[in-house]
């Protein structure tokens, strides 16, 4: 036994025993035994001893044989496995092969968890109720004890079993943890291993002197192999024979075909759908790779089976065939991508001179990868000398960072000198946002070749390896991601399949089947944007494992400080909450179709009783689902009950409505179809919601009243207790009508009227003596507001008919002018007209004696002047006359 194995066992003992729900009380555990010492069906613990007064029988612990069993097997397991680890192993398939035997050993032990806390849950409440309580004097009896001493038993032989599962499953993440962390060391050290640098003369002629006796040595890899295959010819051949079988069964299977006719992208259609598009892309890639890799494998494979390829060959073969299925990969998804001289299929928006150059490059790129592959095989086969295999990668790197160099040249090509720059400029804003990836291709290139030169050959490698994966989980993220947007349109479209299923099966509504799509299709963008993370990350030296073991970890719980969070909780605590909502949506629906209209209530207070069940269910739905959490009620209430004070200032305006709402509710002053006036708008109520009631007017505006302003304030309510309301109707007749008449005509019109009461029975008066005419109303009553408040048009039309045929007159507003001393105006009007005339004449008549005379212009213009201001002024006293005059004739 280890220090750190005891460490972990005094931990555990200090610890009280955690269960997987912290809403449930639990006795406090037992510590758990040391290791080594009796299992716990032979040394259970005793169970936890009642006070004095409560003297419970012994009982024997339960025992559970499999649950023993199983911990025993972990535990020797886990020992096995942080020996091996202690002992420094770094090798990827050992540490594979001892991580899966800790992921099992660690979810049998969360199992054995689960299934014994669940019962460990339900012993600790039947306890719990048997227990007597504090003011219960009466003594229990020998059954109940023996009950009891039972379920107490049970209990600690339970909590004993998790104890030692928790155990385990600590050791198993630590072990887990080491595993990770010796990944992770190793991958640091082989990326950024120093090797010598390239520009060194030195290395270089270390290399030439190496050559050649690793050619020698090759040569003598290739003669045995040669030797192997003459020896075994028949079998030599046979492998090759099977490989051009598989090939020949493709291109003459009827597969063929069908591969032929997706992947053929006609030039003539200059339009082609997304599906069509990314469908084609999608098998150009499937096939050309598919046939290839299929190929390869299948010779590699009966070459082993043949026994004609030796295992030296076979470490150069193995990777080789690899490398060169990538290789086809990697040029037809740039072909299918890129679409050379297809712009309407592309599906990457560059020009055709950029696509075209761009996928040359690419095949040149599959062919570097296939000969750094190739060398790597080589040189462990032959056993190399460092300094060669570091020439080999260093060059295999150079040569991909300048490939890579030559493409984002292509790529961020724009134009040519020749073009103006308004032609530059259109050209530019046109790129794709590809070319933001420019500047960062640059960065990794250039670090791909100072790596080498400056003495980091594997570092080198490793950044021009990780810029090839990046282009093609690229290249491929957007294939597929286009792919599953264009499948999931079409199926799930009108027309569609799945969208047609729906519509006529499910009885999904044509929005219904839309929002079901984009909540797929998201969620499948999703999964495709984490898978490219994990590809790219995934030459980072983290494991898929590890990662979905620290998701799935996560998942059932983690803590933070002393909050333990469990998202797989939460996710159940949603699925309920959205469980309880759609089934008090659906009582609603079946209230308001089916039950509450067989009934006699009015349509108000069915609303009512439909919201209420509602709020009722939501609420309900709210506990149910906090509860499943884990969350305590009582605590909620405290914390509720410490920031009511906030909320109370905070939130006052929405708290005051929504309990305003409920007092409509309730109280029913206004219900659903009343018609209400609120300040100067009428209208008839059409939902009482939580904030606020919704009021359509009759100008078919909906207006939204807050529930506290109807609460608070003034609101005429037509149809409150009843719906009978009275109304009224004015008309104004001249003063020489008839009284008598007019009021017997009122009450004729009124009282014929189909839709007013005989009882209340119509009356009319003379309101006033108005200015103009002579005021009359006559009053009559409707039995429902809502639907006869049209009535005091119809009488209005029928009184204007009726006074029109009985020759009453309804007059206009009139005002008499009186004028007095008109005489004396007229009089003035007169000599102001004389004097103008007279003035005329001798007007014309000195003009004429100043044309003959020639007199002096001066002495003329001034007579002029003063005559014709003489005139203007007799002319302003006659008018101020007359207006002073008019002003008083008015007073």
């Amino acid at each position: 036994m280890n220090i750190r194995t005891i460490a972990v066992f005094l931990a555990l003992a200090l610890t009280p025993c955690a269960t997987l729900q912290a809403a449930t009380p639990a006795p406090t555990p037992a510590p758990p035994a040391a290791k080594g010492a009796e299992s716990p069906a032979t040394a259970a613990p005793a169970p936890a001893t009642p006070p004095a007064k409560e003297a419970l029988p012994e009982v024997p612990a339960p025992t559970y044989p499999s649950a023993v069993a199983s911990l025993n097997g972990w535990k020797q397991t886990l020992d096995s496995v942080e020996w091996l680890l202690q002992l420094g192993i770094t090798d990827e398939a050992r540490l594979t092969r001892i991580r899966d035997e800790i992921a099992e050993a660690q979810k049998g032990a969360r199992d054995l968890i689960a299934s014994m806390t669940q019962g460990l849950n339900e012993a600790t409440e039947r306890a719990a109720g048997l227990a007597p309580g504090e003011k219960d004097t009466t003594p229990q009896s020998d059954e109940v004890k023996l009950e009891r001493a039972k379920l107490l038993a049970e209990i600690s032989a339970r909590q004993s079993i998790v104890q030692q599962a928790n155990l385990i499953n600590v050791r198993a993440q630590q072990s887990l943890d080491l595993i990770s962390e010796r990944r992770r060391a190793r991958f640091t050290d082989t990326v950024f291993k120093r090797s010598p640098s390239l520009i060194n003369p030195s290395f270089w002629v270390r290399v030439a002197e190496e050559i050649p006796p690793a050619t020698t040595r090759l040569i003598e890899l290739a003669s045995r192999w040669v030797g192997v295959m003459t020896e075994q010819p028949l079998r030599a051949a046979s492998g090759f024979a099977i490989a051009v079988v598989v090939l020949l069964g493709f291109f003459l299977s009827p597969w063929r075909r069908w591969q032929a006719r997706w992947t053929t992208r006609d030039a003539v259609i200059t339009e082609p759908s997304a599906l069509r598009k990314t469908s084609s892309a999608a098998v150009i890639v499937l096939a050309n790779t598919l046939i290839p890799g299929t190929c390869l494998l299948v010779l590699y494979q009966s070459l082993i089976a043949l026994g004609v390829l030796p295992d030296e060959v076979s470490a150069i073969a193995r990777p080789l065939f690899g490398v060169v299925t990538f290789a086809f990969f990697f040029y037809s998804l740039a072909t299918a991508t890129l679409a050379p001289d297809r712009p309407a299929w592309r599906l990457i928006d560059l020009d055709d001179e950029i696509a075209g150059k761009l996928v040359p490059v690419a095949a040149l790129l599959g062919i570097a990868a296939c000969f750094g592959v190739l060398l790597q095989g080589l040189n462990r086969a032959i056993g190399a000398p460092a300094e060669l295999s570091a020439a080999s990668e260093g060059v295999v790197a150079l040569t991909k960072a300048f490939l890579f160099m030559a493409a984002l040249r292509i790529a961020a090509h724009t134009g040519n000198e020749d073009d103006k720059e308004e032609e530059f400029a259109a050209k530019a804003a046109k790129r794709s946002a590809w070319h933001l990836l420019i500047p960062l291709g640059w960065l990794l290139a250039a670090t791909a070749v100072l790596g080498p030169l400056a003495g980091f050959v594997s570092f080198g490698g490793f950044v021009a390896g990780e810029m090839t994966l990046i282009v093609v989980v690229l290249m491929a993220a957007v294939l597929l991601s286009r792919f599953a947007d264009a499948l999931i349109a079409a199926t799930f479209s009108y027309y569609g399949t799945v969208g047609r299923f729906l519509r006529q099966t499910a009885g999904l509504s044509s929005p219904a089947v839309r929002q079901i799509a984009a909540l797929l299709n998201g969620l499948v963008q999703l999964a495709l944007i984490a898978l490219a993370v994990f590809m790219v990350l995934a030459t980072w030296g983290i494991n898929f494992d590890d990662v979905f073991g620290s998701l799935s970890s996560a998942f059932f719980g983690f803590s933070i400080g002393k909050f333990t969070i469990s998202p797989s909780a939460i996710l159940g605590g949603i699925i309920v909450l959205i469980v309880g909502v759609v089934a008090t949506r659906a009582v609603q629906s079946w209230l308001e179709s089916r039950f509450l209209p067989e009934t006699n209530l009015d349509f108000g207070v069915r609303s009512s009783i439909r919201t209420g069940v509602g709020y009722i269910g939501i609420i309900l739905a709210v506990i149910i689902a906090l509860s499943y959490v884990g969350l305590n009620l009582q605590n909620i209430a405290i914390v509720a009950g410490a920031l009511s004070v906030g909320i109370g200032f905070g939130l006052q305006s929405i708290i005051n409505n929504f309990v305003s709402g409920l007092i409509l509710l309730v109280e029913r002053p206004i219900k659903v179809g009343d018609r209400i006036e609120v300040g100067a708008r009428m209208g008839v109520v059409k939902r009482i919601n939580v904030r606020a009631t919704e009021i359509a007017t009759y100008d078919n505006v909906s207006v939204i009243v807050p529930n506290a302003d109807l609460i608070s304030g003034q609101v005429v309510n037509w149809m409150h207790g009843s719906y009978m309301a009275r109304l009224s109707v004015k008309v104004g007749t001249s003063y020489n009508a008839d009284p008598d008449h007019v009021i017997a005509v009122l009450l004729d019109i009124a009282s014929n009227h189909p839709r007013t009461l005989k009882s209340p029975a119509p009356f009319a008066n003379l309101g006033n003596f108005g200015a103009d005419a002579l005021e009359f109303a006559v009053f009559f009553h409707v039995a429902n507001i809502g639907a006869d408040g049209g009535v005091a048009d119809d009488i209005r039309l029928e009184i204007l008919r009726r006074f029109r045929k009985e020759g009453i007159e309804m007059p206009l507003a009139q005002r008499d002018l009186h004028l007095r001393d008109l005489d004396r105006i007229e009089a003035l009007v007169r000599t102001v007209g004389r004097g103008n005339r007279s003035g005329s004449r001798r007007e014309r008549n000195e003009d004429a004696d100043f044309d003959r005379a020639g007199t002096d212009n001066g002495k003329t213009d001034r007579a002029r002047s003063d005559r014709d201001k003489s005139d203007r002024t007799k002319a302003d006293s006659v008018k101020t006359d007359g207006t002073r005059t008019a002003k008083e004739s008015w007073q």
